[in-house]
């Protein structure tokens, strides 16, 4: 009974009126046989399909049709002042796919009336340009995915405590969040259709400085020295930027050469109570061609770090590494100038097309050992495939 599709034609103005008599449905039993799914034919090619999972949870996927997607900005506001039937309060999730210029308003109307949504997933919305998320004390999570188009967002929610950002690098503004606990920040594919900004992402990495989870890309702290000279007063004014909250951190790099590595470590200083280090090694992620280095974030963190070393570093994942001896080096960097502890360190090895996870203890060596061990075998002990 719930696989049945009801299928109806109408206008795109009416979308707003279709979705609210579909959620009606679960209230009345004997209304369109309670289906779980729609598809709502609009306009002469247009196609939404609506889905509804556990009672609480709405995912709307449009089709438009259009050969070259038309640009557009988006201003949503989540401030729900209608008192609003039953069926529409019952909605916590709302996940989006594929919204464009001849639907956004529509999308606008329908969300404006979800008194109690808690979470909101945008994805792959094609000309997408400017989004701005005004939602007040309502929203506590956010995601947005695969808008290929994006350049600008801003985003306002008091109560956000989780955000996830996958794509291009845009002018990126998080207001007033002092609940937000964890944030995915994925610019792997480099900065957006603008120049790179340091103001901009020095604003951002404050706007999460208190988060207990962080997911970040290597390459945001390899550009070029001069470009940081103008932001670096404002950083350097501020004694208290340190993530003291941050539990896991997740790094995503193309690679993990001796500087990469550097600003890997300069980064981690500055994150005093770290337990656990997820490093994701993407060959496709984006590499700035500058040769730059991360001195200045090397300098900032020796200085405003009080603790040079971290003591509750317990684990520390790799996934992707190609090349043994590139995690041999990251291992010997943290164990040498970064962790006073002695971390798990869990590897994913492709050698004798082993898939299964490793696990190794990263001890210290003594200095008359290190030479010859250097030579031999990696600074690892303790290897078991799990």
């Amino acid at each position: 009974m719930w696989s049945k599709v009801l299928v109806l034609h109408g206008r795109i103005e009416e979308i707003v009126q279709v979705i609210t008599a579909f959620l009606d449905a679960f209230g009345e039993p004997d209304l369109l046989g309670q289906c779980r799914w729609l598809q709502y034919q609009f306009g002469q090619s247009g196609i939404l399909l609506a889905r509804i999972q556990d009672n609480k949870e709405l995912h709307l996927d449009f089709h438009e049709n259009q050969e070259t997607p038309k640009n557009f900005d988006w201003h949503l506001k989540l401030h729900c002042i209608e008192k609003s039937k039953f069926s529409l309060s019952s909605i916590k999730v709302l996940c989006l796919t594929s919204v464009g210029s001849l639907t956004k308003e529509t999308v606008s109307s329908l969300i404006s009336k979800f008194s109690h949504l808690e979470s909101l997933e945008i994805v792959e919305c094609k000309g997408l340009q400017s989004l701005r998320i005004d939602a007040g004390s309502k929203l506590r999570s956010l995601t947005v995915l695969d808008c290929p188009q994006l350049n600008d967002v801003y985003v306002f929610s008091y109560k956000l405590q989780t955000i996830q950002f996958r794509g291009w690098l845009p002018w990126f503004w998080i207001k007033c969040a002092p609940y937000l606990e964890d944030a995915m920040l994925d610019f792997r594919e480099g900065p957006a259709h603008h120049p790179f900004s340091c103001e901009n992402l020095l604003s951002l990495l404050l706007a999460v400085a208190n988060v207990k989870i962080l997911t970040l890309c290597g390459w945001l702290f390899k550009v070029p020295i001069p470009r940081w000279l103008p932001s670096a007063g404002v950083i350097l004014g501020r004694g208290d930027f340190l993530l003291n909250n941050l539990k896991e951190l997740w790094w995503i790099d193309n690679s993990m050469e001796k500087h990469k590595i550097e600003a890997l470590a300069s980064f981690m200083k500055l994150c005093p109570y770290l337990e656990k280090l997820f490093i994701t090694i993407d060959p496709t992620s984006y590499c700035n061609p500058s040769k730059g280095h991360c001195r200045f974030w090397m300098e900032y963190s020796s200085r405003v770090a009080s603790n040079t070393r971290l003591v509750n570093l317990r684990m520390v994942k790799m996934e992707g590494f190609t090349n043994p001896e590139d995690e041999r080096l990251l291992a010997e960097y943290l164990l040498e100038k970064v962790v006073s502890t002695e971390p798990i360190i869990i590897t994913a090895p492709k050698e004798n097309g082993c898939s299964k996870n490793c696990t190794q203890k990263l001890v210290k060596i003594p200095h008359s050992k290190a030479k010859h061990q250097q030579r031999t075998q990696p600074s690892l002990t303790e290897r078991n495939c799990i």
